[in-house]
């Protein structure tokens, strides 16, 4: 089977998204055209670009971080909120006055 689909972005100043033609076993193509009739893809294309982010995140460590990072702060980002006051950041100060510097 082959199938076009948009991964990665070439040339930015000429296009968003650059076309690419991939040759897949029956088996992966049973397997993406699957994952689209559960639900949670809209297109062949976008389990594609899906399981590439994934696949990247393994050869880059940093892709890994980003992700871990946007896993903790989210949460924090999308619940409820207090303000801080000079109160908390006096508290602060005193924690970080109190921590031993690292070697």
């Amino acid at each position: 089977m082959s199938m076009f689909i948009d991964p990665v972005d070439i040339d930015r100043t000429t296009r968003e998204h650059a076309a690419m033609q991939v040759t897949l076993t029956r088996d992966l193509e049973s397997f993406i055209a699957q994952k689209v009739r559960a639900g949670g893809y809209a297109d062949s294309s976008e389990v594609v670009r899906e399981a590439l982010r994934h696949f990247r995140t393994q050869d880059d460590p940093a892709e890994l971080d980003s992700r871990e990072l946007a896993d903790l702060l989210l949460p924090a980002v999308r619940g409820p909120h207090r303000p801080l006051t000079a109160k908390h950041f006096g508290q602060l100060r005193l924690r970080a006055r109190r921590k031993p510097a690292r070697p």
